[in-house]
Protein backbone atom coordinates (compact mmCIF):
# COMPACT_ATOMS: atom_id res chain seq x y z
CA UNK A 1 0.00 0.00 0.00
CA UNK A 2 2.44 2.51 0.78
CA UNK A 3 4.72 1.91 -2.56
CA UNK A 4 1.01 2.28 -4.12
CA UNK A 5 0.60 5.32 -2.64
CA UNK A 6 3.88 6.48 -3.14
CA UNK A 7 3.73 5.81 -6.90
CA UNK A 8 0.62 8.06 -7.46
CA UNK A 9 1.88 10.84 -5.86
CA UNK A 10 5.36 10.32 -8.17
CA UNK A 11 2.73 10.24 -11.20
CA UNK A 12 0.72 13.42 -10.14
CA UNK A 13 4.27 15.22 -10.18
CA UNK A 14 4.65 13.88 -13.77
CA UNK A 15 1.75 14.95 -15.24
CA UNK A 16 2.10 18.48 -13.57
CA UNK A 17 5.25 18.52 -15.07
CA UNK A 18 4.23 17.60 -18.45
CA UNK A 19 1.69 19.79 -18.37
CA UNK A 20 4.20 22.62 -17.99
CA UNK A 21 6.51 21.56 -21.07
CA UNK A 22 3.47 20.94 -23.38
CA UNK A 23 2.52 24.65 -21.96
CA UNK A 24 5.78 25.92 -22.86
CA UNK A 25 6.27 23.99 -25.89
CA UNK A 26 2.69 25.94 -27.18
CA UNK A 27 4.19 29.35 -26.35
CA UNK A 28 7.56 28.47 -28.04
CA UNK A 29 5.96 27.62 -31.32
CA UNK A 30 3.79 30.69 -31.33
CA UNK A 31 6.49 32.94 -30.90
CA UNK A 32 8.60 31.07 -33.50
CA UNK A 33 5.55 31.24 -36.20
CA UNK A 34 5.83 35.21 -35.20
CA UNK A 35 9.69 35.69 -35.44
CA UNK A 36 9.69 33.77 -39.12
CA UNK A 37 6.27 35.31 -40.76
CA UNK A 38 8.16 37.50 -42.95
CA UNK A 39 6.84 40.99 -43.37
CA UNK A 40 5.39 40.92 -47.13
CA UNK A 41 4.19 37.25 -48.16
CA UNK A 42 4.25 38.78 -51.11
CA UNK A 43 7.21 40.69 -52.85
CA UNK A 44 5.97 43.95 -54.05
CA UNK A 45 7.32 47.17 -55.79
CA UNK A 46 7.62 50.65 -53.90
CA UNK A 47 4.60 51.56 -56.70
CA UNK A 48 2.65 48.45 -55.46
CA UNK A 49 2.75 49.45 -51.89
CA UNK A 50 1.18 53.04 -52.74
CA UNK A 51 -1.90 51.80 -54.52
CA UNK A 52 -2.59 49.10 -52.12
CA UNK A 53 -5.86 48.08 -50.97
CA UNK A 54 -6.15 46.87 -47.64
CA UNK A 55 -9.50 45.10 -48.68
CA UNK A 56 -7.94 43.16 -51.58
CA UNK A 57 -6.73 39.78 -51.19
CA UNK A 58 -3.60 40.49 -52.88
CA UNK A 59 -4.42 39.63 -55.99
CA UNK A 60 -4.09 42.95 -57.71
CA UNK A 61 -0.85 43.12 -56.01
CA UNK A 62 0.32 39.93 -57.57
CA UNK A 63 -1.57 40.44 -60.87
CA UNK A 64 1.04 44.05 -61.20
CA UNK A 65 4.43 42.42 -59.71
CA UNK A 66 7.23 43.49 -61.06
CA UNK A 67 10.44 41.58 -60.11
CA UNK A 68 13.17 44.10 -58.84
CA UNK A 69 15.21 43.00 -62.06
CA UNK A 70 12.29 44.96 -63.90
CA UNK A 71 14.56 47.51 -65.89
CA UNK A 72 13.24 50.78 -64.97
CA UNK A 73 12.28 53.32 -67.75
CA UNK A 74 11.65 50.17 -70.71
CA UNK A 75 7.86 48.67 -71.20
CA UNK A 76 7.00 45.08 -70.13
CA UNK A 77 7.19 43.73 -74.00
CA UNK A 78 10.80 45.07 -74.05
CA UNK A 79 12.30 43.38 -70.73
CA UNK A 80 14.53 40.66 -70.83
CA UNK A 81 12.42 36.94 -70.91
CA UNK A 82 13.88 35.76 -67.91
CA UNK A 83 12.45 39.06 -66.08
CA UNK A 84 8.80 38.52 -68.07
CA UNK A 85 8.67 35.19 -66.98
CA UNK A 86 8.86 36.55 -63.27
CA UNK A 87 6.04 39.59 -63.77
CA UNK A 88 2.50 39.48 -62.29
CA UNK A 89 -0.34 38.32 -64.69
CA UNK A 90 -1.23 42.26 -65.67
CA UNK A 91 1.89 43.25 -66.49
CA UNK A 92 2.09 39.73 -68.52
CA UNK A 93 -1.18 40.67 -70.24
CA UNK A 94 0.48 44.37 -70.97
CA UNK A 95 3.55 42.91 -72.82
CA UNK A 96 1.37 40.48 -74.67
CA UNK A 97 -0.69 42.92 -75.71
CA UNK A 98 2.27 45.34 -76.97
CA UNK A 99 3.94 42.56 -78.73
CA UNK A 100 1.00 41.55 -80.57
CA UNK A 101 -0.47 44.94 -81.93
CA UNK A 102 3.59 45.75 -83.19
CA UNK A 103 3.51 42.25 -84.95
CA UNK A 104 -0.41 43.63 -86.47
CA UNK A 105 1.25 46.47 -87.73
CA UNK A 106 4.41 45.32 -88.92
CA UNK A 107 2.71 42.28 -90.97
CA UNK A 108 -0.24 44.75 -92.34
CA UNK A 109 0.25 44.54 -95.85
CA UNK A 110 -0.11 48.78 -95.19
CA UNK A 111 -0.24 51.30 -93.29
CA UNK A 112 -3.63 52.19 -94.11
CA UNK A 113 -5.00 49.17 -93.69
CA UNK A 114 -4.01 48.69 -90.12
CA UNK A 115 -5.69 51.72 -89.28
CA UNK A 116 -8.36 50.44 -90.68
CA UNK A 117 -8.64 47.51 -89.32
CA UNK A 118 -7.18 48.17 -85.78
CA UNK A 119 -9.28 48.42 -82.52
CA UNK A 120 -9.36 51.43 -80.51
CA UNK A 121 -6.81 49.73 -77.83
CA UNK A 122 -4.59 49.03 -80.79
CA UNK A 123 -5.07 52.21 -82.65
CA UNK A 124 -4.04 54.06 -79.07
CA UNK A 125 -0.84 51.54 -78.61
CA UNK A 126 0.58 52.95 -82.14
CA UNK A 127 0.90 56.76 -81.17
CA UNK A 128 4.47 56.96 -80.49
CA UNK A 129 4.58 60.88 -79.24
CA UNK A 130 2.55 60.32 -76.26
CA UNK A 131 3.67 57.52 -73.87
CA UNK A 132 -0.08 56.63 -72.94
CA UNK A 133 -1.26 55.75 -76.03
CA UNK A 134 1.92 53.95 -77.68
CA UNK A 135 4.93 55.74 -76.67
CA UNK A 136 6.14 52.97 -74.44
CA UNK A 137 6.57 50.86 -77.76
CA UNK A 138 9.37 53.18 -78.45
CA UNK A 139 11.41 52.08 -75.60
CA UNK A 140 14.84 54.24 -74.59
CA UNK A 141 18.13 53.14 -74.92
CA UNK A 142 20.24 52.33 -71.64
CA UNK A 143 23.70 51.25 -71.86
CA UNK A 144 25.48 49.73 -68.91
CA UNK A 145 28.42 52.54 -69.14
CA UNK A 146 29.23 55.98 -67.34
CA UNK A 147 31.14 58.49 -68.72
CA UNK A 148 32.97 59.76 -65.91
CA UNK A 149 35.74 63.40 -66.29
CA UNK A 150 38.69 61.82 -63.89
CA UNK A 151 39.61 65.36 -64.03
CA UNK A 152 43.57 65.56 -63.94
CA UNK A 153 45.27 62.13 -62.94
CA UNK A 154 46.47 61.91 -59.57
CA UNK A 155 48.67 59.44 -57.69
CA UNK A 156 51.36 60.41 -60.07
CA UNK A 157 54.12 61.21 -57.16
CA UNK A 158 53.35 58.13 -54.86
CA UNK A 159 54.98 55.35 -57.02
CA UNK A 160 58.06 56.89 -57.09
CA UNK A 161 58.48 58.20 -53.54
CA UNK A 162 59.24 56.24 -50.53
CA UNK A 163 55.97 54.58 -48.36
CA UNK A 164 56.19 53.39 -45.01
CA UNK A 165 53.64 52.11 -43.34
CA UNK A 166 53.33 53.47 -39.92
CA UNK A 167 51.46 52.39 -36.84
CA UNK A 168 51.33 55.59 -34.47
CA UNK A 169 50.38 58.46 -34.86
CA UNK A 170 53.21 60.25 -34.50
CA UNK A 171 56.71 59.37 -35.06
CA UNK A 172 60.65 60.33 -36.32
CA UNK A 173 63.13 58.56 -38.62
CA UNK A 174 66.11 59.35 -36.98
CA UNK A 175 69.15 60.91 -39.48
CA UNK A 176 72.91 61.10 -39.27
CA UNK A 177 75.57 62.92 -41.55
CA UNK A 178 78.53 61.39 -43.05
CA UNK A 179 81.73 60.78 -41.22
CA UNK A 180 85.19 62.80 -42.05
CA UNK A 181 87.74 60.41 -43.83
CA UNK A 182 91.17 62.00 -44.00
CA UNK A 183 95.52 61.16 -44.39
CA UNK A 184 96.93 59.77 -41.07
CA UNK A 185 100.58 60.80 -41.21
CA UNK A 186 103.00 58.28 -39.66
CA UNK A 187 102.83 58.31 -35.93
CA UNK A 188 99.74 60.87 -36.28
CA UNK A 189 96.71 60.74 -34.80
CA UNK A 190 93.87 60.17 -36.87
CA UNK A 191 91.00 62.69 -37.74
CA UNK A 192 88.54 62.67 -34.96
CA UNK A 193 84.87 63.81 -36.20
CA UNK A 194 81.19 63.50 -34.70
CA UNK A 195 78.70 62.61 -37.28
CA UNK A 196 75.54 64.95 -36.67
CA UNK A 197 72.49 63.39 -35.98
CA UNK A 198 68.96 64.37 -36.60
CA UNK A 199 65.47 63.21 -37.51
CA UNK A 200 62.82 63.83 -39.61
CA UNK A 201 59.37 63.57 -37.84
CA UNK A 202 55.75 62.84 -38.56
CA UNK A 203 52.32 63.80 -37.72
CA UNK A 204 49.79 61.97 -38.82
CA UNK A 205 46.75 64.01 -40.95
CA UNK A 206 43.45 63.10 -42.10
CA UNK A 207 42.02 64.09 -45.13
CA UNK A 208 38.45 62.50 -46.88
CA UNK A 209 34.66 63.25 -48.36
CA UNK A 210 31.81 62.42 -47.82
CA UNK A 211 29.14 62.17 -50.89
CA UNK A 212 25.07 60.88 -49.70
CA UNK A 213 23.01 59.04 -52.28
CA UNK A 214 18.65 58.45 -51.85
CA UNK A 215 17.65 55.17 -50.96
CA UNK A 216 15.80 55.22 -54.54
CA UNK A 217 18.69 55.71 -56.24
CA UNK A 218 20.82 53.13 -55.00
CA UNK A 219 17.86 50.90 -55.30
CA UNK A 220 17.11 51.18 -59.51
CA UNK A 221 20.37 52.77 -60.35
CA UNK A 222 21.99 50.10 -63.01
CA UNK A 223 25.43 51.42 -62.56
CA UNK A 224 27.49 49.68 -59.66
CA UNK A 225 26.68 53.23 -57.69
CA UNK A 226 29.02 51.95 -54.47
CA UNK A 227 32.12 50.88 -56.98
CA UNK A 228 31.87 54.30 -59.15
CA UNK A 229 32.24 56.26 -55.98
CA UNK A 230 35.31 54.38 -54.74
CA UNK A 231 36.93 55.11 -57.66
CA UNK A 232 36.03 58.92 -57.79
CA UNK A 233 37.63 59.10 -53.99
CA UNK A 234 40.16 57.74 -54.80
CA UNK A 235 41.22 59.70 -57.62
CA UNK A 236 40.32 62.65 -55.66
CA UNK A 237 42.45 61.78 -53.17
CA UNK A 238 45.23 60.99 -55.54
CA UNK A 239 44.95 64.87 -56.81
CA UNK A 240 45.23 65.69 -52.87
CA UNK A 241 48.19 63.69 -52.35
CA UNK A 242 49.88 64.87 -54.99
CA UNK A 243 49.45 68.85 -54.69
CA UNK A 244 50.44 67.89 -50.70
CA UNK A 245 53.73 66.55 -52.12
CA UNK A 246 54.52 69.31 -54.39
CA UNK A 247 53.72 72.62 -52.29
CA UNK A 248 51.83 71.05 -48.95
CA UNK A 249 51.91 73.33 -45.75
CA UNK A 250 52.68 70.54 -43.52
CA UNK A 251 49.50 71.32 -41.45
CA UNK A 252 46.31 70.11 -42.89
CA UNK A 253 48.60 68.56 -45.64
CA UNK A 254 51.61 66.88 -46.37
CA UNK A 255 55.12 68.93 -46.17
CA UNK A 256 55.65 69.79 -49.31
CA UNK A 257 59.52 70.12 -51.43
CA UNK A 258 58.63 73.51 -52.85
CA UNK A 259 57.55 74.81 -49.06
CA UNK A 260 60.40 73.06 -47.40
CA UNK A 261 63.27 75.90 -47.20
CA UNK A 262 65.89 73.73 -47.34
CA UNK A 263 65.71 72.65 -50.89
CA UNK A 264 68.21 74.57 -52.79
CA UNK A 265 67.07 76.50 -56.36
CA UNK A 266 69.05 76.57 -59.26
CA UNK A 267 68.43 80.05 -60.48
CA UNK A 268 67.64 80.05 -64.69
CA UNK A 269 69.22 82.20 -67.40
CA UNK A 270 65.96 83.56 -68.02
CA UNK A 271 62.95 85.44 -66.50
CA UNK A 272 60.20 84.26 -69.06
CA UNK A 273 61.64 81.61 -71.35
CA UNK A 274 63.80 77.84 -70.40
CA UNK A 275 66.91 76.88 -73.12
CA UNK A 276 68.38 73.96 -73.07
CA UNK A 277 71.14 74.61 -70.75
CA UNK A 278 68.37 75.21 -67.91
CA UNK A 279 67.70 71.63 -67.88
CA UNK A 280 71.54 70.45 -67.91
CA UNK A 281 72.95 73.14 -65.20
CA UNK A 282 69.52 71.60 -62.76
CA UNK A 283 70.76 68.20 -63.84
CA UNK A 284 74.38 68.94 -62.77
CA UNK A 285 73.49 71.06 -59.67
CA UNK A 286 71.96 68.14 -57.89
CA UNK A 287 74.78 66.01 -56.41
CA UNK A 288 75.96 62.63 -58.85
CA UNK A 289 74.74 60.51 -55.67
CA UNK A 290 71.13 61.23 -55.99
CA UNK A 291 70.86 61.68 -60.11
CA UNK A 292 71.18 58.04 -60.42
CA UNK A 293 67.19 57.82 -59.57
CA UNK A 294 65.92 61.13 -60.29
CA UNK A 295 63.07 62.14 -61.88
CA UNK A 296 61.64 65.44 -63.16
CA UNK A 297 58.07 66.51 -62.18
CA UNK A 298 56.60 69.57 -63.77
CA UNK A 299 53.00 70.31 -65.32
CA UNK A 300 52.08 69.24 -68.79
CA UNK A 301 52.35 73.47 -69.90
CA UNK A 302 55.32 73.61 -68.86
CA UNK A 303 56.84 70.04 -70.58
CA UNK A 304 55.62 71.64 -73.86
CA UNK A 305 57.53 74.78 -73.12
CA UNK A 306 60.52 72.53 -72.63
CA UNK A 307 59.72 70.17 -76.18
CA UNK A 308 59.44 73.81 -77.86
CA UNK A 309 63.24 74.45 -76.89
CA UNK A 310 65.18 75.28 -80.50
CA UNK A 311 61.88 73.90 -82.34
CA UNK A 312 62.51 76.31 -85.35
CA UNK A 313 66.43 77.07 -84.75
CA UNK A 314 69.67 74.49 -84.98
CA UNK A 315 70.73 73.85 -81.48
CA UNK A 316 69.14 71.21 -78.94
CA UNK A 317 65.75 69.76 -80.05
CA UNK A 318 63.59 67.50 -77.87
CA UNK A 319 61.54 66.47 -80.51
CA UNK A 320 63.09 65.31 -84.09
CA UNK A 321 59.82 65.66 -86.02
CA UNK A 322 56.24 66.60 -85.46
CA UNK A 323 55.43 62.61 -86.47
CA UNK A 324 57.33 61.75 -83.17
CA UNK A 325 55.90 61.81 -80.08
CA UNK A 326 57.33 64.05 -76.82
CA UNK A 327 59.70 61.68 -74.82
CA UNK A 328 58.66 60.79 -71.56
CA UNK A 329 62.49 61.34 -70.27
CA UNK A 330 64.90 64.49 -69.99
CA UNK A 331 68.44 63.68 -70.59
CA UNK A 332 67.26 60.40 -69.48
CA UNK A 333 65.32 60.47 -66.28
CA UNK A 334 61.69 60.23 -66.58
CA UNK A 335 59.22 63.24 -66.94
CA UNK A 336 56.78 62.64 -64.40
CA UNK A 337 53.39 64.98 -65.17
CA UNK A 338 51.12 66.64 -62.89
CA UNK A 339 48.61 68.59 -63.53
CA UNK A 340 46.77 68.76 -60.13
CA UNK A 341 46.59 72.46 -58.67
CA UNK A 342 49.85 73.00 -56.77
CA UNK A 343 52.51 75.75 -56.68
CA UNK A 344 54.21 73.95 -59.62
CA UNK A 345 54.47 77.08 -62.55
CA UNK A 346 52.40 76.76 -66.26
CA UNK A 347 54.08 79.66 -67.40
CA UNK A 348 57.36 81.26 -66.79
CA UNK A 349 57.76 84.74 -65.09
CA UNK A 350 60.25 86.49 -62.58
CA UNK A 351 61.06 83.66 -59.99
CA UNK A 352 58.68 81.11 -61.09
CA UNK A 353 59.61 77.41 -59.89
CA UNK A 354 59.16 75.59 -63.08
CA UNK A 355 59.71 72.34 -61.61
CA UNK A 356 61.17 69.66 -59.33
CA UNK A 357 64.47 67.64 -60.13
CA UNK A 358 65.44 64.95 -58.07
CA UNK A 359 65.34 61.10 -56.13
CA UNK A 360 62.14 61.19 -54.73
CA UNK A 361 62.82 58.32 -52.74
CA UNK A 362 64.39 61.00 -50.76
CA UNK A 363 60.70 61.55 -49.62
CA UNK A 364 58.54 59.81 -47.40
CA UNK A 365 54.69 59.57 -47.68
CA UNK A 366 53.75 57.85 -43.83
CA UNK A 367 50.50 55.61 -44.03
CA UNK A 368 49.26 55.41 -40.91
CA UNK A 369 45.95 54.20 -42.38
CA UNK A 370 45.15 53.57 -46.15
CA UNK A 371 42.05 54.75 -48.33
CA UNK A 372 39.18 53.56 -46.80
CA UNK A 373 35.50 54.11 -48.03
CA UNK A 374 32.48 53.40 -45.56
CA UNK A 375 28.79 52.72 -45.83
CA UNK A 376 26.56 54.29 -43.22
CA UNK A 377 22.46 53.41 -43.55
CA UNK A 378 21.88 55.13 -40.77
CA UNK A 379 22.56 58.32 -39.84
CA UNK A 380 20.74 59.89 -42.81
CA UNK A 381 18.02 57.82 -42.64
CA UNK A 382 15.66 61.23 -41.63
CA UNK A 383 15.69 61.76 -45.45
CA UNK A 384 16.11 57.69 -46.74
CA UNK A 385 19.83 58.74 -47.73
CA UNK A 386 22.75 56.62 -46.91
CA UNK A 387 26.17 58.36 -46.65
CA UNK A 388 29.53 56.81 -47.72
CA UNK A 389 32.25 57.90 -46.17
CA UNK A 390 35.99 57.61 -47.81
CA UNK A 391 39.41 58.99 -45.69
CA UNK A 392 42.66 58.54 -45.50
CA UNK A 393 45.45 59.05 -42.88
CA UNK A 394 48.99 59.74 -43.59
CA UNK A 395 51.70 62.36 -43.79
CA UNK A 396 54.79 62.93 -46.14
CA UNK A 397 57.87 64.48 -45.19
CA UNK A 398 61.18 65.16 -46.93
CA UNK A 399 63.84 63.13 -45.89
CA UNK A 400 66.61 64.35 -47.42
CA UNK A 401 66.59 68.08 -48.89
CA UNK A 402 69.92 67.93 -50.53
CA UNK A 403 68.35 65.21 -53.02
CA UNK A 404 66.08 67.99 -54.81
CA UNK A 405 66.75 70.67 -57.00
CA UNK A 406 64.33 73.23 -57.94
CA UNK A 407 64.48 75.28 -61.15
CA UNK A 408 63.82 79.00 -60.91
CA UNK A 409 63.48 81.40 -63.73
CA UNK A 410 65.43 84.84 -63.11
Amino acid sequence: VDTFNRMITEAQEKMEQADTYDQAATKMAALKGDFNRPLNTVPVTSNDVAIYDAMDTTARIKGDYKPASFIKGLPAMAQPLWVQEQMGDNVKDEARFMTDTFVKWFQSPSDDFFWKTASPDEVKALQEDTDAEGGFFVPEAFLANTIHDTGVPGSQLRPICNVIRVASKDGYIPTMASATWAAIAEEAAPTESTPTVGQVTFSIEKSGGLIKVSRELLDDSAINLPNLLSQIFQEAAGQFEDTGIIGGNNTTQYAGIMADSSVAFYTMAGATSVIGADLIGTYYALNAQHRGNASWVMKSAMAALVNSIAITAAGVHSIPSLTAAPADFILGKKNVLVDSTSTLGSTITSTEKIAIFGDFKSYYIFDRVGFTIRRNDSLYMGNDQVGFFATRRGDGQVGLAAAFKIPRAA
